[in-house]
């Protein structure tokens, strides 16, 4: 199976970063084999469930506040699949959004569920460039990506906060959201600490950062994800809680019925 990553691994807690001994501050390995060492880590847990609360930060700095489940899985085919359900406030209560990955290394599906229309809607290609329930994420953000599908380019090698980084440009091999992304890897356990997004004309977008570590049955995991829009001034920003892996998941939650059901 091709190696796929996806933001929702670490938003959903599917599964992320094991911390280990990594190949040490000031080696220029293959950027290839940094992506593919980071992204191959955040496989360590065959499910997961978390709690997440969702702050939507305008310009003026006012905020909205969401709480959410999370529900992550994969199947014995190599098929990851998410659940993602909404419990409040009122105006979201219910809502939910299935993804399921594509082994063979296709397009990933999903489908948005909305209580007000009672009915489930796929999101179809050229809509995944949209912004996801009012957030600073897309719904391409959202899902799953073949780490073959781009290109890697080791940039240098920098600090952050005292933590020696690896840079690393990723570049689309098809047409995409993005033009590129740059990418900040620690090199000391290649945990995922900033990426930079750009569109195709090359302009800076939006910038995710990943923070808040904490082991939880052996994995290092970012507990707190914030995505800022460098364009229009608001972010995202995700903190989960309560996260636990390897709980037995039944196939059976991963289905449009149960997306209905508001679990």
């Amino acid at each position: 199976m091709k190696g796929k990553s996806t933001c929702m691994k670490m938003l959903l807690g599917a599964g992320c970063l094991l911390i280990f001994a990594g190949s040490g501050w000031g080696t220029e390995p293959d950027a290839y084999g940094i992506v593919r060492q980071s992204r191959d880590l955040m496989d360590q847990a065959r499910d997961s469930v978390a709690e997440m609360t969702m702050t939507l930060v305008n310009p003026k700095g006012g905020q909205r506040l969401r709480k959410l489940i999370t529900y992550a899985r994969r199947d014995e085919d190599g098929r990851d699949k998410s659940l993602l359900v909404f419990k409040s406030p009122p105006d979201v209560k219910g809502t939910s959004f299935l993804v399921w990955s594509d082994p063979e290394g296709d397009a990933d599906q999903q489908w948005l569920y909305l209580p007000a229309l009672g009915r489930v809607r796929q999101i179809a290609t050229a809509s995944k460039s949209e912004s996801f329930m009012g957030t600073e994420f897309s719904y391409d953000d959202m899902g799953t990506h073949d780490i073959d599908d781009s290109t890697y380019t080791l940039l240098k090698s920098e600090e952050i906060e005292g933590v020696g980084c690896y840079v690393i440009e990723a570049r689309p091999k098809e047409p995409h959201s993005y033009g590129k992304m740059i990418l900040w890897i620690r090199s000391d356990n290649y945990i995922p600490v900033r990426t930079d997004f750009y569109d195709l004309k090359g302009r800076l977008l939006k910038q995710g950062r990943f923070s808040r570590i904490q082991t939880i049955k052996g994995i290092a995991t970012p507990t707190l994800i914030e995505m800022e829009n460098l364009t229009n001034g608001r972010k995202t920003i995700l903190e989960l809680s309560n996260i636990r892996y390897d709980t037995g998941l039944s196939e059976d939650l991963f289905t449009q019925r149960q997306m209905m059901r508001g679990r």
